[in-house]
């Protein structure tokens, strides 16, 4: 993995990158610039390089983290503008409890400040399918799981995971150093997950088996045709198991037509044979499931389309536990246009547009056990257990 092989470096900049470093358009871009050029010596880039896109992790309010929302204050303060489109991470889900509104407290300052500083507002976990599409081989700097193994996977875009305010800086300065996953060799397959023997694979149950056995190796799967939607729950739990930002998958990822050319001609290093135990076998006992509180779909975020995919389920049916979808606040104004909104209304579905970690993270006494098809949540969120969509659906009390 390209990790182990950082060797501290010297950047060379390019008059343009000079003059921003020596304040030709503030002060604070000159740090933005700065900060990244420091961090790019430190992880062995040896140039900094533009890029075209974004997304922001940082986009919660927690009032503990007093420092990170004063520097986005001096941004703005200072008029800085970010210079490629970038969109959002989700809502926090400020207004879902009481004790939600008291931790975020800042949250409408902190909107305001993003505004401000020109991002695009979307609060989304999948801003890939529709406000940042980026071209095959387009270079970006990015953070959020979701987004940066899918945009390196599927897109074939090239971007680095990084935190907050490391993301504001680039958007900021319009730069980003070259090294990890923008570079051709370390894109490069490195541990085979033959997939042959598995007849209908639950994504998530597979991304987490891959994520956990990969660790921070990059993963290549044999031939399976999933569509995007699948590749969404695929790639958010491998990444988040393990430091998978990229997977490719045989005829279904742009830079993996055969595992030959995924591999860049190498053999891999191991080789996993996954069968259906292997993914049952991520999966809580039908006694946990049982105890659960509250079921949750979407993470990351539905959209419309797979609301509406899933809706037949709850037709004509009460639901016995409380039930919650998470969706990206467009995509649920986009789902109130159907029959099927007011279906899932009656029977009790809650749609909460942000993100269900976030929401879910401080909760009370009635929502501490929780029961997800989502293999991301169920791999971050303390508690939540993992089970399949049809077992979710048959504890909510609908199948």
């Amino acid at each position: 993995m390209y990790t182990s092989s950082y060797k501290k470096s010297k950047i060379v900049l390019d008059d343009a990158q000079q003059d921003m470093l020596a304040g030709k358009e503030g002060e604070m871009v000159a740090k933005c610039l700065k900060t990244m050029i420091d961090l790019g010596e430190t992880l062995g880039a040896t140039r900094m390089v533009p890029i075209t896109f974004g997304h922001i992790t940082g986009t919660f309010a927690m009032s503990p983290f007093h420092g990170y929302y004063q520097l986005l204050d001096k941004l703005v303060d200072a008029g800085c503008k970010v210079k490629v489109p970038t969109t959002t991470n989700p809502h926090p889900g400020r207004e879902f409890s009481f004790e939600n509104r008291l931790f975020l407290r800042p949250q409408i300052h902190h909107e305001e400040c993003l505004r401000r500083l020109g991002v695009i507002q979307n609060y989304s976990c999948v801003a890939y399918y529709e406000e940042n599409t980026p071209p095959l081989g387009a270079i970006g700097g990015c953070g959020e799981s979701s987004v940066v193994v899918y945009m390196n996977s599927m897109l074939g875009a090239r971007t680095n995971i990084w935190g907050v305010l490391t993301d504001f800086y680039q958007s900021i300065s319009g730069y980003t150093p070259e090294f990890g996953l923008l570079l051709d060799e370390n894109r490069r397959g490195e541990v085979l997950f033959d997939i042959s023997a598995l007849k209908d694979p639950d994504p998530d149950a597979l991304g987490l088996y891959v994520g956990f056995k990969a660790v921070d190796r990059l993963p290549v799967l044999t031939h399976y045709p999933f569509d995007k939607w699948q590749m969404k729950h695929l790639l958010s739990a491998a990444n988040s198991s393990g430091a998978a930002r990229l997977v490719h998958v045989e005829g279904v990822t742009p830079e993996a037509p055969d595992i030959k050319t995924a591999m860049q001609g190498h053999d891999p290093v191991e080789v996993f044979k996954v069968t259906q135990a292997d993914l049952d076998g991520m999966r809580a006992s039908r006694d946990v499931q049982a105890s659960t509180d509250v079921v949750v779909f979407g993470c990351p975020q539905m959209t419309a389309h797979e609301a509406l995919q899933i809706a037949p389920a709850f037709v004509g049916k009460q639901l016995e536990k409380r039930t919650l979808f998470s969706m990206v606040p467009m995509e649920l104004e986009r789902l109130k246009a159907y029959d099927e909104y007011e279906q899932l209304q009656l029977a009790g579905v809650e749609f909460v547009p942000a993100c269900p970690l976030t929401y879910l993270t401080v909760r009370n006494d009635n929502l501490k056990n929780v029961l997800t098809d989502s293999g991301k949540l169920h791999y971050y969120l303390s508690g939540a257990q993992f089970a399949t969509t049809q077992d979710c659906l048959r504890e909510a009390g609908i199948a």
